[in-house]
């Protein structure tokens, strides 16, 4: 088998498990095992996340005589759980080709994988449609009601059925090129004036995310990291500690995207944009989507806070900057600082520091 693996995570003891996951020869022998026996000639690493406290969950592609298999491996105090796609426990409809077609209304139709979130969601596509799958079926009747509300006020797509049972959302799929990270500064006009049409729609009953609840959205990333740098653990905390105390006073709310990017936008036409994923439609301030567009640049490279720096100067251009951005940007960013190991990047203890350090030099003055 040929991989690269990433630097191992420190030891945990209280996933003793976990320690295979990232060595390749033991995590051969745990993969080739869920594949049958079935040689593995490449691995790559894609994605890592903590579903408990206690609990690792890693992402790969394994590549074999058959062609590609994605896998997951959960690791739990000292037993693993391997997960082939699309045989996720937690989402089961998604072994059920037949099932998904009819849900999507198009009976013998073949699905294109979007994303897979293992026991967690999964997009797919059919020819004119997307399906969007749920673990959690309050989820899909949330992204359903998000979707309702946003049609006629922004460009997006459009719900046509919502199965609790399945936990499955379908809409429409919306025609147009996805933007990319080169994009962000070009099409920050159109980004800005779809923003504002979102920004002036009246909702009710919304979840309202003010700072306090925004700076604990970083708690996961900021414990993530300071379990893989124990080094870095005491800078992160000085950083929260900051930011809760200089927290700005709650600004009038207004609707929000919630994770708002490129890689939420469609071009639709030469100046025109569509957005789409509003699962996470909220009310917050105005600087919460702004800070959002703005840090998604920042991944860990040297000059990503540079860039950052000239995405908010390009944003100042079509829009009024608020008051209580640069607290925003603060914490959108700590929000970031656990990325490059998420993505399981080889070089993520470097790219994790760069990030830490992106944190500190953005801190309100």
């Amino acid at each position: 088998m040929s991989a690269s693996p990433p630097p191992p995570l420190p030891h945990d003891p209280s996933v003793p498990a976990a320690d295979a996951l990232f060595d390749p020869g033991r995590l051969t022998d745990l993969l080739q095992v869920a594949l049958g026996g079935r040689p593995i000639e490449r691995l790559r690493w894609r994605y890592l996340a903590r579903p408990t406290e206690h609990a690792l969950l890693v992402q790969y592609e394994a590549t074999t005589d058959l062609g590609v298999v994605d896998l997951a491996v959960v690791a739990q105090g000292t037993t693993t759980q391997v997960i082939t796609y699309p045989n996720d426990p937690a989402l089961p409809v998604l072994a059920d080709p037949a099932r998904l077609a009819a849900l999507a209304g198009q009976p013998g139709g073949v699905a294109r994988r979007l994303a897979w979130v293992p026991l967690d969601r999964a997009t797919l596509r059919f020819d004119d449609t997307v399906v969007k799958v749920y673990a959690d079926p309050i989820a899909s009747i949330a992204a359903r009601d998000r979707m309702d509300r946003v049609v006629g006020v922004v460009a997006t797509a459009r719900p046509l059925r919502l199965d609790v049972a399945d936990g499955v959302v379908v809409q429409s799929a919306v025609a147009g090129r996805p933007l990319d990270r080169g994009d962000a500064g070009p099409w920050a006009p159109a980004a800005i004036r779809l923003l504002q049409q979102l920004q002036d729609a009246a909702f009710d009953g919304l979840p309202l995310l003010g700072p306090r609840e925004v700076l604990e959205l970083a708690t996961g990333p900021v414990a993530l990291v300071s379990s893989c740098r124990p080094d870095l653990a005491a800078r992160l905390e000085q950083v929260a500690q900051r930011l809760q105390v200089d927290v700005p006073a709650p600004a009038r709310p207004v609707v929000a995207h919630g994770d708002y990017n490129v890689g939420q936008l469609l071009a639709t036409g030469d100046d025109t944009l569509a957005v789409i994923d509003v699962d996470t439609l909220c009310l917050a301030s105005r600087s919460f989507d702004l800070a959002a567009y703005a840090t998604n640049v920042v991944s860990g490279r040297r000059e990503d806070l540079a860039e950052a720096r000239r995405l908010l100067d390009e944003l100042a251009r079509h829009t009024r900057l608020p008051d209580d951005l640069s607290w925003y940007v603060a914490a959108a960013l700590l929000r970031r600082v656990d990325r490059a190991i998420r993505r399981v990047k080889r070089d993520w203890p470097e790219r994790t520091e760069r990030l830490v350090e992106a944190v500190e030099s953005s801190l309100p003055r």
